[in-house]
């Protein structure tokens, strides 16, 4: 049969549901989304639905241009492709008109009655029976996923359609059709009823570009790592619980209120044991973290559990701290300095960074979504991971000061690691229905441990090389100034200091050439907190921002109109001072001087200082001279010298 010319046919919409096999309704339906070419023609009261020929699947246009597959294409089919279809055709032929509850009945009768190559399935058969009804008897053919006609779409529209749709960013398919159809009627003056549909323009990128490559395109490298891209499966066997240990940052998405009644979302740090998952130590803080919240966590694992073989830590500058870790690994820095400045080097510690900006290196990511699954969401006030998680009720928990205490919700969520985190089972191939604290414990037999002094020293800060002054050690930087008596032979020596990140009253001193311990010094600078027992960081910090903003506060105020000369200063101080007559001296009693510190710091520096410097002057022999009288005052002794000399001018006279 000769093929009818489609190029400007339309059929109305009994003759389309018809070689399409739906109803009308559907197809009605299908027309307002959009997947044919229609058009509405009024005749009177009533609208009448004609859809363009073109429009419609491949296999609708076969069927009414009755452009079916011959018989002999079949026979030359090869015998592979033939059997499913000998399968198939049986089947159909005893089902036909059977559907619902009545076909499931006779599938069921079917594969009891015949061997496993010819039984078939409710879902496979409703298949071959659209097939049938579209393409007749070769549809039945095995084609191992292979389309069974060509795309209708030319090679230059799709390259077009693809350079448009293929864009991070993630364009939408009708979008792109669009400017596709402009780009076609604008350069080759294609028409609008004949271009191919928006729907073959994606069954062609289907089947010409794996998905992947697509959502590569249209997501980005990031996206597609995390749900394409390959990874290494990780061996745990050969590692025993509490040997290598993990560490991060998180902010927890939960709105509460600090000490000054400022809104905060906390941050933890934690270190986790890298095979049952169990968090060692951590840190709840409302400030944003940093090194020093690196070392305390690090010290209440390490106080408990001992040390690790090995720690997997975050890349960032943080972790990457010279007193830490080392500094970068590109840095050169010498032998006895990187030892005493890393403190897992001082404890062997072998350290292993995670790549940038890759999570899936470090599966201590997977609990803080546990933490937000488990306790963020059912808190008042959780704000979601991002914005368009973020609730609308936020705004008014918070205004109604409904949101926690910072202090009541790190009770809470210490309680949550240790009862909820650390004993919840988990089916996981680690695990394996125990729980982190089981299987932890299962394994950890041997603790590797220092003494409790000796730890807290090696998590102390080091800071960076001071020279002792006469004053001690001025750390300008929060405003101490650290001293004790044995720097005084020390002057001009190079240092450095251990200080504890929640304790910088006392300092631990080491010489800088060869880490030899010198002693401790203690801050004496002049803030309120270092009278209390412990001065932290924080509060030296806030003391001298404070202190700043009074001195420039104060500085505002002060506004020199004149320059008064010191002459007029002295003129003024005597006709203030001259005034009064009276013998202030008359009124001064002696008594017994207090023994102040300051006392017993002279009479020391007066014991060292004749123990280093002997007088020898008792073996020899020398006339006897008159004692020297000591003055308090320069003017006291020209006074005594001119008195001296009018004695012996009188003793002369007489």
């Amino acid at each position: 049969m000769k093929a009818k010319d489609t190029t400007n046919i339309w059929l109305d919409i009994g003759k389309a549901a018809e070689v399409l096999g739906l109803s009308v309704q559907t197809v009605k339906k299908q027309c307002r989304k959009g997947s044919f070419v229609f058009k509405i023609i009024k005749r009177g009261k009533q609208s009448h639905y004609f859809i363009h020929l073109k429009s419609l699947p491949d296999f609708a246009q076969d069927k009414y241009s009755g452009e079916k597959i011959s018989d002999k294409k079949y026979s030359e089919a090869p015998n592979w492709a033939k059997e499913q279809a000998e399968k198939y055709l049986p089947i159909l032929k005893a089902s036909n008109g059977l559907k619902g509850e009545a076909l499931k009945d006779f599938i069921n009768k079917w594969n009891n009655e015949n061997t496993e190559e010819l039984r078939t399935s409710y879902s496979s058969l409703i298949k071959m029976r659209r097939r049938f009804f579209r393409y007749g008897v070769s549809g039945l053919l095995s084609k191992h996923g292979q389309h069974l006609t060509g795309s209708t779409v030319p090679d230059n529209y799709f390259e077009y359609f693809k350079n448009l749709y293929l864009v991070e960013g993630a364009p939408s398919l009708r979008t792109c059709w669009d400017l596709t159809l402009g780009y076609a009627i604008r350069i080759f003056d294609a028409k609008r009823e004949t271009f191919p549909s928006f729907m073959a323009f994606k069954r062609r990128l289907d089947k010409e570009i794996p998905k992947q490559s697509i959502y590569l395109a249209r997501m980005g490298e990031t996206a597609w790592n995390r749900k394409y891209g390959g990874y290494i499966e990780r061996d745990y066997s050969n590692i025993l619980c509490n040997e290598v240990w993990v560490s991060d940052h998180a902010q927890i998405d939960v709105a509460c209120f600090d000490s000054d009644n400022k809104v905060v979302f906390p941050w933890v740090t934690v270190w986790r044991d890298y095979k049952s998952g169990k968090w060692l130590g951590w840190i709840l803080q409302s400030r944003n973290p940093n090194s020093d919240h690196i070392f305390q966590s690090f010290y209440y694992a390490a106080e408990k559990y001992g040390l690790p073989k090995d720690v997997i830590i975050d890349n960032g500058k943080d972790y990457r701290s010279k007193d830490f870790a080392g500094g970068r690994k590109t840095i050169k820095i010498a032998a006895n300095k990187s030892k005493a400045m890393a403190m897992l080097a001082e404890l062997n510690i072998d350290v292993h960074f995670a790549l940038p900006y890759n999570a899936q290196t470090k599966p201590i990511e997977r609990d803080f979504l546990k933490i937000k699954e488990l306790l963020s969401k059912h808190c008042v006030g959780y704000r979601g991971g991002n914005v368009v998680e973020r609730p609308e009720k936020l705004a008014k928990e918070i205004k109604s000061g409904k949101i926690m205490r910072f202090e009541d919700f790190k009770q809470l969520f210490d309680n949550y690691i240790l009862n909820v985190l650390n004993k919840r089972p988990s089916q996981g191939k680690n695990l394996k229905d125990l729980c982190p604290d089981e299987l932890f414990y299962s394994e950890f037999k041997e603790k590797i441990t220092t003494s409790k002094d000796a730890l807290k020293l090696f998590c102390m800060r080091t800071s960076k090389d001071f020279t002792i002054r006469r004053n001690g050690i001025k750390d300008t930087a929060f405003g101490i100034t650290y001293w004790a008596d044995w720097m005084i032979s020390k002057m001009g020596m190079k240092v450095y200091l251990r200080r504890d990140i929640e304790d910088y009253k006392e300092a631990w001193v080491f010489k800088s050439n060869n880490d030899e311990f010198i002693g401790t010094a203690t801050a004496v600078s002049s803030v309120a907190a270092l009278h209390a027992d412990k001065v932290s960081k924080e509060e030296f910090k806030e003391a001298m921002s404070i202190k700043k903003r009074n001195f420039k506060t104060a500085k505002s105020y002060i506004k020199n109109t004149m320059e008064i000369s010191p002459q007029e200063k002295y003129e003024n101080y005597k006709a203030a001072y001259n005034s009064v007559e009276k013998d202030f001296q008359a009124d001064v009693k002696i008594s017994k001087m207090a023994n102040t510190n300051m006392d017993k710091a002279v009479r020391k520096k007066k014991e060292q200082k004749a123990t280093a410097n002997i007088d020898l002057s008792i073996f020899l022999q020398k006339e006897n001279e008159q004692e020297q009288e000591l003055y308090l005052f320069e003017t006291d002794k020209i006074l005594a010298q001119e008195a001296l000399q009018q004695n012996k001018k009188i003793r002369g006279s007489l």
